[in-house]
């Protein structure tokens, strides 16, 4: 081979080269993902972010399954009082969990403000919607109800009227692509 032709070959080559980085940086779509949230443990925060909140009892377990690598559990309760927003007498509600403890058992990463909803307790709970993709109501807030009804009640009704914090900034959030 000639050194033309090593000219020709090299240019053909690097062009190539700098087409396909091209096309690997244009022509994908960049996304922003942040795993931020209200934090939870602010009473006022809770009050703030769940436009229904009831003090329940678990009547039963009705159904857990698994469906696109999560896990469900939907349980029937009676609403022993509204806190915030309006439902039902009694409704059956769902929850993300996971698997643990016993068989036939189910956990949650942190059962203080997201317990597992089990038969005959009571609960405090914040309802995010009222229909989750078919799933119904979705409870993104458990926690024991260890006040009473009427303890809960009044302690709900002083955090609803405190002042949520400002949501602290967000400093988890990555571009991807």
């Amino acid at each position: 081979m000639g050194a033309r032709m090593w000219t020709a070959a090299g240019l053909t080559g690097g062009l190539l080269l700098a087409g396909g980085g091209w096309y690997t940086v244009a022509g994908t779509e960049s996304t922003t993902h942040g795993s931020c949230g209200a934090d939870l443990t602010k009473d006022p925060v809770v009050a703030d972010e769940f436009p229904v909140m009831a003090v329940v009892e678990t009547v039963k377990n009705t159904r857990a399954w698994e469906a696109g690598g999560s896990s469900y559990l939907s349980s029937q309760v009676h609403v022993l009082k509204g806190l915030k927003g309006t439902l039902p007498e009694s409704l059956t509600v769902t929850q993300g969990i996971e698997k643990g403890g016993s068989p036939g058992r189910y956990a949650t990463v942190d059962p203080e403000l997201y317990a597992v909803l089990e038969p005959g307790q009571r609960y405090v709970v914040g309802v995010e919607t009222m229909d989750n993709e078919g799933l119904g109501p979705w409870v993104g807030y458990v926690t024991p109800a260890k006040r009473g009804v009427d303890g809960e009640a009044a302690h709900w009704k002083d955090a609803q009227r405190a002042l949520a914090p400002a949501p602290a900034p967000c400093d988890d959030v990555q571009v991807i692509g």
